[in-house]
C-alpha cells in the first residue's frame, strides 16, 4: 500500500494502477484491471494494417490528387477477378489437392493471385494454417518474380484481410521475402521507380518496418540535388514517413530554393512536414522569408494540416532575425483562429515558445477557444497550452487563463487512462500548471510517489526537471501549507543534481564558455572590488545557472563568508539563509543572490519574465533571500571596468547598506 492517503476519485484509480503494475511486476503473466478505454498494453500493439498518421495520410493525399507526375502505387489498379459476382467458396486446385511438387513458377504465381482473390472475397487472412505449404513453396520463388509480377504480387498484398499482426505466419514470410527481392533490385531501378516500390509499401503500411524504403532512400539520397520537384517532395514523404534522415538533408534545402516558386502550399506543407520529422532546421533566411511570404499570402485558403505542418518548420528553424516575419504572420491568424481546428490552434499558441515571441492577441483568442473545447483536448494538448500559457507568464485582462487552468486541473482526474499512458506529461503538465500559479496537492504527492517516479522514467534512470521542479515547490512554496505527501528522497535529489544542474563557470576550463557564462564571470570579478568574498551557488539547484551569492553583514557593512559546512555543489540541496550562514548571527546578515537576467528569461517586447523565470525569482525571495537583477543588454552597454563597477554599487545601494 502507498504511504500516503490515496488520491480521491480517479485518481485513486491511478494510484491502484500503478500498486498494481509495481506488485505484478515480479510474475510471469501480469494480469491488469480493465480500465475504459483499454488503452494499456504490456507490448507495443503491432498490427499489419496499423493505424495510419493523419498527416501522413493529408500529405499522400496531396501527392495522389496533385496532376503532377507523382509514382503513386494504384492498389485498386487490379482488381479481383468477378469481384461483383458470386463469392467463390472453393480454394484453387493447387492448394486444395496439395499436389505442389511439380508446379512450374508460372503455375505457382497464377496460384498465388487466385489465392489472394479468395481471400479478398471470403475475407479470410493469408496466415491460415492451410495456406502453409503453398506460402512457404511461393517465397521459394519469389526471386523469379519479374518487376510487373513483384509489383501486382505487393498490390494483391495490400487488398487481404487485414492480419492482427506484422507477424503473423505466412503474411510475415511472404512481405518479408518480397521485401528481400526489392532490395535486390535497388541498383537496378531508376529514381521513379524506386519512388513507386516505395509508395507500394507505404500503401502496406510496412514502410517503417521493411528494409525497401530506408535503402532506396539512400540511393536517392546521393541525387537529391539532380531530382524534379515531384521527386524531391515524394522523397521528402518518405523521410517523413521514415523520421529518419538521408545523408545530407541539406541538398533538400538547396534544391528546394530552387523549385519553391512552382510548388503548391500543400506540396510545401509536405516538404515542411519532412524537415520537421527529421530534425532538419532550414537554414536558408531566404527559403524562411519565402514560406512566411506564403503562407500570410495563402491565410485565408490554408488547411490544418497543411497549416500546422509549415508553422512546426518556421517555429523549429526560425532564430531572432526572424521575429518580425513571426509577428506578421502572428498578425494575420488572428483572423482566422475561429475557423481552424483547436490542434491547429495549440500549434499557433506554441509558435514564439522558442524565442519566448508572444503576440497577445492571438494567444487571448486561442486560450478562449481552448476555455470552451477544453473537454475535447487531450492530455498531450493540456500540457502544451499550459507550457504557453507558463512561457509567456500571460495574464489576460479577460482571466480566461486562470480559468482555464483551473479548468484543465479538475480535468486531469478524467484523464486515467492517458496519465498511464504519459505519466511525464502528465508531470509536466503539472509542473507548467504550478508556473501559472495552480496546484493539487493530491496530484503533486502521487506523482512524487518513488513508484510513479518509476514507472514515469524507470528505475535506473535519472528523473526528468519537471519533477526535479515539482519536487522543489514542495520544498518551498508549500512548507508553511498543510501538505504532508510525498517527496524525493536526499539521494535521488542528489542523482539529480549532478546530472541536472549546470556546471559553474571557471576561467581556462576545460569547458568552453558560453556569453551567459562570461557575463556572469565578469560580473562576479567585478564584485570581487566592491565586495569579497561572493561565491557562484546554485541557491535553486533545479534551475540551470548559478547565481552571484553574497553574505552581507549590514553591521559590518563587509562581506562574510559562507558557513564552513555549506553543502557542496551539485548536491541537488537547496540553499537556505541557515545553509549559507552556519551559526553565524543572522539578524543583520542579508543573503543576496546576484541574478543575470538573460534574453530568454524575458518576453520579447514585453514588460515581463516568462513563467519559470518569475517562479525563480519568488522562491529566492520565500528563502529570505534578496534578489539584485543584471540585465545582459544592460551589462553589454558598460564598456569600462569602472563603469561595471559604478553600475554594480548603484545596484547593491538600493538592497544594502554599502
Amino acid at each position: 500500500m502507498f504511504n500516503m492517503p490515496l488520491l480521491r476519485g480517479s485518481l485513486q484509480k491511478v494510484r491502484g494502477i500503478y500498486q498494481l503494475v509495481a506488485n505484478q511486476s515480479r510474475v510471469s503473466a501480469p494480469r491488469f484491471p480493465q480500465v475504459p478505454t483499454a488503452c494499456f498494453h504490456l507490448n507495443h500493439a503491432s498490427a499489419a494494417k496499423v493505424f495510419v498518421d493523419r498527416e501522413n495520410k493529408h500529405a499522400h493525399d496531396v501527392l495522389v490528387q496533385s496532376l503532377k507526375p507523382y509514382q503513386i502505387f494504384r492498389v485498386d489498379e487490379i482488381t479481383p477477378a468477378a469481384a461483383n459476382g458470386p463469392v467463390a467458396t472453393e480454394l484453387p486446385a493447387l492448394i486444395s489437392t496439395g499436389d505442389l511438387s511439380r508446379a512450374t513458377f508460372e503455375e505457382v504465381f497464377d496460384t498465388f493471385n487466385a489465392l489472394a482473390h479468395y481471400c479478398i472475397r471470403t475475407n479470410t487472412c493469408i496466415s491460415d494454417s492451410r495456406f502453409e505449404q503453398f506460402c512457404k513453396l511461393f517465397c521459394e520463388q519469389t526471386h523469379k518474380l519479374s518487376n510487373e509480377q513483384l509489383l501486382s504480387a505487393l498490390r494483391l498484398l495490400a487488398q487481404l484481410p487485414t492480419e492482427e499482426s506484422v507477424r503473423q505466419p505466412n503474411y510475415m514470410q511472404l512481405w518479408n521475402n518480397l521485401d528481400v527481392v526489392c532490395c535486390r533490385r535497388i541498383e537496378q531501378w531508376s529514381s521513379d521507380e524506386l519512388l513507386l516500390v516505395c509508395d507500394a509499401w507505404y500503401s502496406l503500411n510496412l514502410a517503417r518496418v521493411c528494409e525497401f524504403v530506408w535503402k532506396a532512400l539512400r540511393k536517392l539520397g546521393r541525387k537529391v540535388r539532380r531530382m524534379q520537384p515531384e521527386q524531391l517532395v515524394q522523397a521528402m514523404f518518405y523521410c517523413n514517413v521514415l523520421r529518419r534522415p538521408v545523408f545530407e538533408m541539406f541538398d533538400f534545402e538547396v534544391n528546394l530554393a530552387r523549385f519553391v516558386d512552382t510548388m503548391s502550399l500543400q506540396e510545401l506543407g509536405v516538404m515542411s512536414m519532412g524537415f520537421f520529422k527529421t530534425q532538419t532546421p532550414i537554414r536558408n533566411p531566404e527559403l524562411l522569408d519565402h514560406l512566411y511570404k506564403r503562407l500570410i499570402a495563402e491565410i485565408e485558403t490554408v488547411d490544418d494540416i497543411t497549416l500546422v505542418s509549415i508553422l512546426k518548420v518556421l517555429r523549429y528553424s526560425s532564430k531572432i532575425p526572424q521575429v518580425p516575419q513571426m509577428m506578421e504572420l502572428m498578425e494575420v491568424l488572428q483572423t482566422q483562429i475561429s475557423r481552424i481546428s483547436l490542434m491547429s490552434c495549440l500549434h499557433v499558441a506554441l509558435f514564439g515558445v522558442e524565442l519566448q515571441c508572444c503576440h497577445d492577441g492571438v494567444l487571448e483568442l486561442v486560450l478562449q477557444r481552448f476555455n470552451q473545447d477544453i473537454e475535447n483536448a487531450r492530455l498531450k494538448d493540456m500540457e502544451r497550452i499550459c507550457l504557453a500559457i507558463s512561457v509567456f507568464n500571460y495574464r489576460s485582462p479577460t482571466g480566461v487563463e486562470q480559468e482555464l487552468c483551473a479548468k484543465i486541473l479538475s480535468l486531469l482526474e478524467t484523464k486515467v487512462d492517458e496519465i498511464l499512458k504519459y505519466p511525464r506529461c502528465f508531470v509536466a503538465c503539472l509542473h507548467y500548471l504550478t508556473l501559472c500559479g495552480h496546484y493539487n496537492k493530491e496530484m503533486i504527492t502521487s506523482v512524487l510517489d518513488k513508484r510513479f517516479v518509476d514507472l514515469a522514467y524507470g528505475k535506473n534512470v535519472t528523473a526528468g526537471r519537471e519533477i526535479f521542479n515539482l519536487d522543489s515547490f514542495v520544498k518551498i512554496n508549500l512548507k508553511d501549507s498543510n501538505y504532508a505527501g510525498n517527496e524525493l528522497s536526499e539521494k535521488k535529489r542528489r542523482s539529480m543534481g549532478k546530472v541536472l544542474t549546470q556546471y559553474i563557470p571557471e576561467r581556462n576550463q576545460k569547458f568552453r564558455l558560453n556569453k551567459t557564462d562570461r557575463i556572469l564571470l565578469e560580473i562576479k570579478e567585478t564584485l570581487e572590488r566592491i565586495l569579497r568574498p561572493n561565491t557562484l551557488k546554485h541557491i535553486l539547484p533545479h534551475f540551470e545557472r548559478p547565481d552571484v551569492v553574497v553574505c552581507y553583514d549590514n553591521s559590518l557593512r563587509q562581506a562574510i563568508p559562507l558557513a564552513n559546512d555549506c553543502p557542496e555543489d551539485y548536491s541537488g540541496t537547496i540553499l537556505t539563509r541557515n545553509l549559507l550562514l552556519g551559526d553565524a548571527e543572522k539578524t543583520n546578515v542579508d543573503t543576496i543572490a546576484v541574478v543575470i537576467v538573460g534574453w530568454n528569461n524575458v518576453v520579447k517586447d514585453k514588460q515581463r519574465f516568462t513563467g519559470l523565470f518569475e517562479l525563480k525569482l519568488n522562491q529566492l525571495r520565500m528563502l529570505g533571500h534578496k534578489p539584485i537583477l543584471i540585465y545582459w543588454h544592460e551589462w553589454r552597454a558598460l564598456e569600462t571596468p569602472m563603469d561595471r563597477q559604478q553600475f554594480l554599487k548603484r545596484k547593491l545601494a538600493n538592497t544594502i547598506n554599502l
